[in-house]
């Protein structure tokens, strides 16, 4: 067998291995819900190793969600908003952010994806510690930006470390908002739909 031929067959086997991870972690997660199910299950389950399973996802969370990308770095969410500076920055953060949160149907691991969501949504952020990473560096992102953009502060009389903290929660809840529409409904808001739908809404 030449060496393009053993690429290929490597590259199907790594296909392969990942694709049964993801669909035992789905399988289980819909019949035993998120904390009833060990990395160890859903090992056995796809019949790999658990060495297996840490080469493609770093934790439960992960090939649960489907996101594997490491949250980004306030570094990339300050050059993103400064990048978009026609845009509120609240809009720009949720768009980034919630592009890895988003599930599209079209295909087998999808849909099960899909139906896992519709029963958990809480599964979006999954565990305290994801919550508080986002938070955390989008309140950094956010504090750097409005220093260097004073203009761009929506809360005149508040510094911008303050206004930094409260849009952190919001992105969050932003976030997690505009990801459900995209389970849920067929015609999911756009980020800045979202904001004033939610505005509106805390307004009454």
């Amino acid at each position: 067998m030449d060496e393009q031929a053993c690429l290929g067959l490597r590259e199907r086997k790594k296909i392969k291995a990942r694709l049964a991870i993801e669909r035992a972690a789905l399988e289980l997660v819909l019949e035993r819900g998120y904390d009833g199910t060990t990395v160890e299950d859903i090992c056995e389950r796809a019949e790999v190793s658990k060495k297996t399973f840490f080469n493609y996802f770093p934790s439960k969370a992960a090939v649960v969600t489907g996101r594997v990308s490491e949250f980004p770095e306030a570094e990339q969410l300050v050059a993103m908003m400064e990048a978009h500076s026609e845009m509120c920055y609240l809009d720009v953060l949720v768009n980034m952010i919630s592009a890895d949160y988003t599930v599209r149907e079209g295909d087998e691991m999808a849909d099960l994806r899909f139906k896992m969501l519709r029963k958990m949504p809480q599964l979006f952020f999954r565990g305290q510690r994801d919550l508080l990473n986002v938070q955390r560096v989008v309140t950094e992102a956010v504090g750097t930006y409005l220093e260097a953009h004073p203009e761009r502060c929506m809360m005149d009389d508040h510094s911008a470390s303050y206004e930094a903290l409260v849009a952190s929660s919001a992105v969050t809840a932003l976030v997690r908002t505009r990801s459900m529409q995209h389970v849920f409904y067929e015609e999911p808001a756009s980020a800045e739909e979202t904001r004033r739908m939610l505005a509106e809404y805390l307004s009454r």
